[in-house]
């Protein structure tokens, strides 16, 4: 029989070796494990800007060098083609984690459905799930603008997160103004169309006061002002949306003032739908006193207008003057998460969501790309750095959804086949405008257009079944 100190000091060798053994193992485990990336697929939706993406990629690999065990790999997708590349990605076994969808194409999104037919994307609050963290990344939701943050809400929850915002306002030719005898910037419909009466009389004045597109952007921004809605069940926020509502009395309203000014030769149309780049020149050749166009163009027409020899001056988008304004509707982007990801990879996910919209982030996307800052912090940001007293549209837009309350009407409306009705209400004030359509009569031809392809959209688009291209339309008119 051994010595017991002989068969102790035995066991101890055994055990020094088989821990050297097995920490040398686990070294090499960790190594790997180590080694291992954890890849986050992102489509980003891509517009025809020159370098639009440019600082979301350098945001990509920032966080890449913060958090080296996560590989971000941002793919720029057509906007237009995004939502049918999510459905063939889908089909073929390897979706993103992250998607990027135009705002009117929401329902379209949250109707997505994986290959075993279970909802593709998850809510984004949900995972979140009230913590204030994730990773190093504080979480910013709370910090969104309400209006913002409101829009991509459904019925209480933050489904997607939302990471660009515009609206609309108002653009004067204040040289013109003054010689016209305009003192103030018009802020109703009834003061623009006054001001547009003393340009009219002006001496070698301009052909016509003002002009904007026919863009289905407009006709939300003045249903919303009216407080209407464009479809039922709460413009689709309290449930599906299953009726359109294009002949209503706001929209024929706003038809009726637009058909005057037209008729009065205040309201400058090309003859085109769409055609903001008609709108821009009418306005930086001083065809026209005022124009309406997103608060992101706001740097461009300042300096035309000084290339040009006159000044520019943004406010508020003119409201029908009945009643409190509303306010407006902001449009804009968000990013839907998909669903079943693993923990680790679904904290990488959100973590970069909050990324890029921290306070630094969020304040440098505006000002390379002019759409609105996300966060209330950010907004606090540039103001300290006086960016506003530069840059005065954004600040007027932010005043705007600022004032919006949080109804149906101000947070616009969420609903299927959206391209496609949103065209309707564009072919049919062409008809007005060019061809002197009675506007009863072809808006209830619109609204019986619309209706048909939202039953469509009902029909085919949602459940588990297969889809065709119809389903996932955006579209340039968007």
């Amino acid at each position: 029989m051994r010595p017991l100190r002989a068969l102790i000091a035995s066991s101890l060798g055994v055990a020094v070796v088989l821990s050297s053994v097995t920490a040398t193992a686990g070294a090499a485990e960790a190594g790997a494990h180590k080694k291992k990336k954890i890849n986050i697929d992102v489509w980003l939706a891509d517009y025809p800007f020159p370098g639009y993406l440019d600082e979301r990629k350098r945001l990509a690999e920032e966080f890449n060098r913060k958090y080296p065990r996560y590989q971000i790999n941002v793919e720029a997708r057509d906007y237009t083609a995004l939502p049918a590349d999510v459905d063939r990605a889908v089909r073929e076994g390897n979706p993103p984690a992250i998607a990027n969808y135009y705002y009117n194409v929401s329902q379209v999104a949250r109707d997505m459905k994986d290959r075993s037919g279970r909802p593709l994307f998850t809510s984004v609050q949900r995972a979140i799930g009230g913590r204030h963290q994730i990773l190093n990344e504080r979480v910013v939701v709370r910090d969104l603008l309400p209006q913002v943050r409101a829009y991509h809400t459904d019925r209480g929850d933050m489904f997607s997160f939302p990471v660009t915002s515009m609206t609309s306002v108002l653009y004067a030719n204040t040289t013109l103004l003054k010689k016209a005898g305009v003192s103030k910037l018009p802020q109703t419909w009834q003061e623009l169309e006054a001001a547009c009466t003393k340009i009219a009389r002006m001496p070698n004045g301009p052909a016509n006061c003002v002009t904007w597109p026919n863009h289905n952007w407009f006709f939300q921004q003045a249903i919303a002002q009216q407080g209407g809605l464009l479809t039922n069940n709460n413009n689709g926020r309290t449930g599906r949306a299953t009726k359109v509502n294009l002949d209503s009395p706001q929209i024929l309203n706003y038809v009726s003032w637009w058909k005057r000014m037209h008729q009065a030769g205040h309201y400058r149309y090309t003859g085109m739908p769409e055609d903001w780049g008609g709108n821009f020149e009418s306005f930086v050749t001083q065809q026209v006193a005022f124009t309406f166009d997103g608060a992101n163009q706001g740097d461009t027409f300042a300096q035309m207008g000084a290339e040009f020899g006159f000044n520019v001056a943004a406010g508020s988008l003119p409201h029908p003057g009945r009643g409190k304004a509303v306010g407006n509707v902001n449009s804009g982007d968000s990013l839907f998460l998909r669903a079943g990801l693993d923990r680790e990879t679904q904290d990488g996910a959100l973590a970069f969501m909050q990324f890029l919209n921290s306070p630094r982030n969020s304040a440098q996307w505006h000002k390379s790309t002019a759409y609105l800052p996300m966060t209330g912090q950010a907004v606090d940001l540039l103001q300290r750095e006086r960016w506003f007293a530069q840059h005065p549209a954004p600040k007027v837009a932010l005043d705007q959804i600022r004032k919006a309350p949080k109804s149906p009407a101000s947070l616009g409306v969420v609903v299927g086949a959206f391209d496609g009705i949103q065209n309707e209400l564009v072919l049919a004030m062409d008809d007005v405008l060019l061809r002197r359509a009675n506007p009863v009569e072809r808006f209830r031809l619109a609204d019986a257009r619309a209706q048909r392809l939202l039953d469509a959209y009902n029909a085919r688009c949602v459940g588990a079944g297969p889809r065709g291209p119809d389903c996932y339309r955006v579209g340039i008119w968007g």
